[in-house]
């Protein structure tokens, strides 16, 4: 396996984790329901995003502000307010 494969299986089973523990709290509470499941959505698109940026940029600043921008426009053209922080947070944990 090389190095990318490597990072990515690492990424893949941390945020697992992360909509593992997401999913279990969701079932306590209503509003963390629908926190939840934008939550896996929103992190479904960061993957994929992060998977075209890094085939079209060569700078790590380019990748984030092409991902952090796409996830904008989602969230605004489907009126989802989510916390920028945390989709920071799972760009530098890809």
């Amino acid at each position: 396996m090389n190095n990318p494969e490597l990072v990515v299986t690492i990424i893949t089973t941390v945020l697992t984790i992360v909509s593992a523990l997401l999913g279990f709290l969701a079932t306590k509470n209503e509003k963390v329901k629908r926190y939840y499941k934008r939550y896996v959505e929103i992190e479904k698109l960061v993957k994929e995003l992060c998977v075209i940026a890094e085939a079209n940029y060569k700078n790590g600043d380019q990748k984030k502000k092409y991902v952090i921008s796409s996830i904008n426009t989602f969230l605004t053209e489907n009126n989802i307010e989510f916390d920028i922080g945390l989709i920071e947070d799972m760009i530098e944990s890809i």
